[in-house]
């Protein structure tokens, strides 16, 4: 056994046990006006969080009555963080949980919390006069999942000594001050993340309160704003990082470092991040630690980290490792690592039971494989529990992972019978014959299976379902991955095959795709995030293999259902009411306007996230495209077989050549295409924007502004402070309805800003009241556009049968294809008068029209794709 001393002993801590009413209050309270927490609707200072959580406080049942559980739903909101101080304030017991998702449900079935709170909900007034539902040990203070998000039944019993004593520890050797301000990137039920909020709240620094990635500007851009000095990272973050940029850190002037933990990252990114760091003044903090331990157990001196790049460094101010080695071995062999701490856990809960037992651990076996240095740097080299047999050969996985970064090598292994699986992101020359090095196989023993890993919510390489994604791809015939989410998006595209970590959107994907692709994920993917379509296509991979959890199911009937997109939704419904107006069948009227607003919203969704001025500019000009040359094409066929259309139809010009009043005769026939010109003009109009570098950055930097100014601009034209003349112009040309285009595209925005702030959803509804009646003087037309802009505001999904929803996929998919032929279907079938057998018609046609239209498309394609091979050949 050899042994890693600890550092000089701390006075003796806070004893353990519940903390007196009012010592949390008191103690923000007694910070005054200094900044605790920057939210999105503004600073919360000490004495004001001090004021929120002793409010709180007061709605939890009195713990007089019996100590709670508190059941919280974890996310990095002010509410988040004022519940979880107030029930420790109250002095109960908070289980964390993730704030959605299987896990959720999982948890409270098995642990039964007596309050779920975490959002600001009200606290039910039940909840006072019942019972306790468990018998709480009067030390324990916190329990956290052992798995991050897949919510399984194992928990983490803390007390609240060793919560603070790893947030002091911390906080000391970060050396973290009054002055530091920290954004959040990590949710707050992974211990990691929590633990940022600990330290830093304990020593009354400030925290911004954020939920973006920071693969996206807006991260970038509130981390700017906000002046922050540190935030933290796992593994992916600085992958994701990386892919953005490193340069991106040069916008933070003010950061002093930047830590890591949660996984072992490859020591070549290591000495990267740290050598970029160091040339701009700053540290990266390389960590280790486990839930176990309450967060962290060791750290690398950061003047170290490119030196000693593979190692996790020395143990945390108050702790010490060793590492245990098997009997008669030899000393200097791995062995593994063991931490003693006051930050140790009190022990495992399985059972309500456990909850009750009291320490049951002086020390922690980490289950990792570690040798400690000639320097008194302590390496981990694997982990313990991950050996697998192939071909009866003994092999350490985590060993084999270590060696291949320390090779230059990112890959995650999974063990076969007959094989080891290399899980890499991209394929990398070497690899094999490294992993065979490594492992000791022979090379055609290696497979290299390329895809971006699963990852549980807390970034961490989620191993239980990356070992089901290689069963699973090992179950199709010959390996094939034909019924998985990337082949479905490859089709849909026309590709041969996805990137991994490319989204639906980074590929060209737009809301005509999106109609059929949604449904047939959501018939896939247990729990398809309403987000898919921005999220790297190996995710929705790795959600679709793995196993769904049984008490969700049961947790929430409605997943008997199919969820279906409210804007899908709306495109069926209304391209119903048009046909349906125009055979008279029925008479319902507005449908087009809120269409226009839909393409708003569409192109605002998934056309205007790229951080490239160029590719915004283009990926804009491909959906007016989509729109603009099937209308073209189809106009072109039959405009010289009818009077209904005039020579400038095909060239989408109505707007400047048609007729412009409603006495003109017959001024109805070239006027029906325009809902097709004014999606075309108004795209094209926000291409031109896009292709402005200046005005791309301000859509990037204030997302709100350019729609608002769409807005403004159109409702000069509704309330006629510039005239258009009359006529059609009033209702049907693109200036008359560039307000709906711009309501669709901020409508759009709500969603993607993080925490969906209420107050744009509320200024958008009351645009929507106050500006639709009167614009027609048609109460009954008026009435549908609001409906149907209210429902896109406030209702992103629904959830239907699903033969209902394989009724609503194909009308929303051909919507464009039967406006453009309904036209020349229903006339004569209609005035013989069969007005339903009309609009019956109308819509298969146009349905066939899609469907020849995508499939010649795919021909296309594949010609194309031969005749280029072809001529790389030659």
């Amino acid at each position: 056994m050899k042994v890693l001393p600890a550092a000089q002993s701390r006075a003796a801590l806070e004893t353990s046990g519940p903390p007196a009413r009012r010592e949390i209050v008191a103690t923000l309270a007694a910070r005054g006006e200094s900044v605790a927490v920057v939210a999105l609707d503004g600073e919360i200072t000490y004495a004001d969080l001090a004021h929120r959580v002793a409010d709180r406080a007061a709605a939890y049942p009195d713990v007089a009555t019996g100590r709670r559980m508190i059941g919280l739903l974890a996310a990095n909101t002010s509410e988040f963080l004022v519940d979880y101080l107030a029930a420790h304030d109250a002095g109960h017991v908070v289980l964390l949980l993730p704030p959605d998702g299987a896990a959720t449900g999982a948890l409270v079935a098995t642990w039964t919390p007596d309050i779920i709170a975490g959002d600001g909900r009200e606290i039910p007034d039940g909840a006072h006069r019942s019972p306790p539902q468990h018998d709480l040990h009067p030390d324990l203070a916190l329990l956290l999942s052992t798995s991050g998000s897949t919510g399984a039944p194992k928990l983490v019993r803390q007390s609240r000594r060793a919560v603070l004593a790893n947030a002091r520890s911390i906080a000391e050797y970060l050396r973290i001050e009054s002055t530091d301000r920290a954004i959040t990137t990590l949710p707050p039920h992974y211990c990691y993340g929590l633990s940022v909020l600990h330290s830093h709240l304990l020593r009354g620094a400030s925290v911004v309160l954020n939920a973006d990635s920071v693969s996206t500007p807006e991260f970038w851009d509130r981390a700017a704003e906000k002046a922050v000095t540190t935030f933290a990272a796992v593994p992916h973050t600085i992958e994701l990082i990386e892919r953005v940029g490193l340069d991106q850190l040069d916008r933070l002037p003010h950061l002093r470092y930047l830590t890591q933990a949660g996984g072992r990252l490859a020591p070549e990114s290591v000495r990267r991040v740290a050598a970029y760091l160091e040339g701009r003044g700053a540290d990266l903090v390389v960590m280790y630690g486990q839930t176990e331990a309450t967060a962290r157990m060791g750290y690398l001196p950061p003047h170290l980290a490119r030196r000693r790049a593979g190692a996790i460094g020395i143990a945390i101010p108050g702790g010490s490792f060793r590492v245990d080695t098997l009997e008669g071995a030899d000393p200097d062999e791995p062995g593994e690592l063991v931490y003693t701490g006051p930050n140790v856990m009190m022990g495992y809960a399985v059972a309500p039971s456990h909850l009750a037992h009291g320490h049951e651990l002086s020390e922690l076996r980490t289950g990792d494989l570690a040798r400690i240095a000639s320097d008194g740097l302590v390496e981990i080299v694997g982990r313990m529990g991950r050996e697998t047999k192939i071909f009866g050969h003994r092999i350490d996985l985590g060993r084999v992972e270590a060696t291949l970064a320390d090779r230059g090598f990112d890959a995650w292994c999974v063990g076969e019978p007959d094989r080891l699986v290399a899980v890499v992101r991209e394929s990398t020359p070497d690899l094999v014959s490294a992993a065979a090095s490594a492992s000791g196989l022979p090379a055609s023993a290696v497979e290299v299976l390329v895809v971006e890993p699963p990852r549980t919510s807390s970034g961490k390489v989620d191993q239980a379902a990356l070992r089901t994604l290689v069963a699973e791809r090992d179950r199709s015939p010959g390996g094939s991955d034909a019924g998985t989410p990337s082949a479905f998006v490859a089709h849909a595209l026309g590709l041969d095959s996805c990137p991994p970590e490319a989204t639906f959107v980074d590929l060209g994907g737009d809301s005509l795709t999106y109609v059929v692709l949604s449904t047939r994920l959501e018939e896939t993917v247990p729990g398809l995030p309403r987000d898919w379509h921005l999220r790297p296509i190996a995710e929705l991979d790795a959600l679709a293999a793995a196993p769904t959890a049984a008490p969700a199911a049961r947790w929430t009937p409605w997943r008997a259902w199919a969820r279906v997109d409210t804007s899908v939704l709306l495109r069926a419904v209304f391209i119903l009411t048009i046909v349906g107006g125009h055979t008279r069948a029925f008479a319902i009227y507005g449908g087009a306007h809120v269409l226009i607003a839909l393409a708003g919203y569409s192109l605002a969704r998934f056309r205007l996230h790229s951080a490239d001025t160029r590719e915004r500019a283009l990926g804009v000009l491909r959906t007016a495209g989509r729109i603009a040359v099937p209308a073209v094409v189809w106009l072109l066929i039959v405009t010289p077989l009818t009077s209904r259309y005039h020579w400038y139809s095909p060239l989408l010009a109505t707007h400047l050549f048609g007729p412009h009043s409603w006495s003109d005769d017959r001024w109805w026939n070239p006027w029906q295409m325009w809902f097709i010109e004014a999606a075309v003009y108004l795209t094209l109009g926000v291409a031109a924007l896009m292709a402005i570098p200046a005005v791309s950055r301000l859509d990037r930097r204030h997302p709100f502004a350019l729609p608002a100014a769409l807005i403004a601009a159109g409702l000069l034209v509704r309330f006629t402070v510039i005239d258009l003349g009359g006529g059609p112009m009033v209702w049907y040309s693109a200036p008359a309805v560039l307000w709906l285009f711009g309501l669709g595209w901020a409508i759009a925005r709500t969603e993607q800003v993080r925490g969906n702030p209420v107050w744009v959803r509320l200024a958008c509804t009351a645009v929507v009241v106050a500006c639709v009646p009167g614009w027609f003087g048609h109460p009954s037309r008026e009435l549908v556009i609001i409906v149907g802009l209210l429902a896109l505001i406030w209702v992103p999904a629904v959830r239907l049968p699903r033969p209902v929803v394989r009724l609503v996929t194909p009308l929303a998919a051909a919507s464009l294809f039967i406006y453009l032929t309904h036209f020349l279907v229903y006339p004569p079938i209609r005035d013989a008068g069969h007005e339903w057998l009309s609009f019956a018609l109308s819509l298969a046609v146009g349905i066939a029209a899609w469907w020849l239209w995508e499939a010649g498309a795919r021909v296309t394609r594949r010609v194309a794709d031969r005749r280029q091979c072809g001529c790389r050949d030659r």
